[in-house]
């Protein structure tokens, strides 16, 4: 049976504390709010953690910027089962005379340096490719089935499915989501990320991070007829224009219907 994780915010802590949801993890990254509300997060649950500050990804140039010793400490301090790493490569990091040939070499290079450095199993993640993800972080397109699947079983990692990229990477490159869910590497996958997804000022495809529709449970419900996750983490802590109520209701709600699963 899987485990649930949900990302940090603050009507989770009081969600969790007068006992109206249950959760194994709580999800975050080591940068922002994270020194000031670790020991609460901690002394709650153990912790996912999910990024270092660099806005790390398998195809990053200099690599040799992350603090590895760093990384284990926190890593063994959350009680974190292992540690996700974006399956992307941004405009900037590729070389002048770079081609997207090239580009498995180059993560393979990265990901066997986080792979032996890190005291946890590497996963990687899936992104999207919405026109709103492409300006924001300067993603190189890099989401076909086939790809990612080349650097899953190339490097020997586990697999972190993002389900809302999947599903947004489809809707912009107009692929089938079921068929392109069947052909990525669903034996590899270790964790599983659901949320719900909007769109942007311009009507594209975006991963707002909205409340999971019934959709987005049934998605989930096919990839679980195919893979068998020890997680599924919940990346939901409420958009700018909910209230902390209406936030708190959507959190108990989803996390009480994933928990069913």
């Amino acid at each position: 049976m899987a485990k649930i994780g949900c990302n940090w915010s603050l009507e989770l802590f009081d969600l969790i504390t007068n006992q109206q949801v249950s959760v194994d993890y709580i999800k975050t990254g080591a940068f922002g709010a994270f020194d000031e509300y670790f020991q609460t997060m901690r002394s709650l649950k153990p912790i996912l953690l999910h990024g270092l500050s660099h806005y790390e990804t398998a195809g990053m140039k200099n690599s040799g910027i992350v603090d590895f010793d760093r990384a284990n400490r926190l890593l063994a301090e959350c009680g974190s089962p292992h540690y996700g790493l974006h399956l992307a490569i941004t405009n900037a990091d590729m070389a002048p005379d770079m081609s997207i040939k090239d580009i498995p070499e180059r993560m393979a290079k990265v990901v066997q340096i986080f792979k032996k450095k890190l005291a946890v199993p590497l996963l990687l993640e899936n992104i999207p490719e919405s026109p709103q993800e492409i300006v924001l972080y300067d993603y190189f397109p890099y989401s076909a089935a086939e790809q990612i699947a080349k650097i899953i079983y190339d490097n020997d990692v586990g697999f972190l499915l993002d389900l809302t990229h999947a599903k947004i990477a489809c809707m912009t490159r107009g692929w089938d989501v079921r068929d392109y869910l069947r052909a990525l590497p669903l034996e590899r996958i270790r964790e599983i990320h659901v949320n719900g997804a909007g769109r942007d000022a311009g009507g594209f495809p975006d991963d707002t991070h909205e409340a999971m529709e019934d959709e987005d449970f049934e998605l989930l419900d096919f990839v679980l007829s195919y893979a068998a996750p020890e997680i599924i983490s919940l990346e939901y802590i409420g958009t700018p224009t909910e209230a902390a109520d209406e936030i708190r209701e959507k959190l108990r709600v989803q996390l009480n219907r994933l928990n069913e699963f």
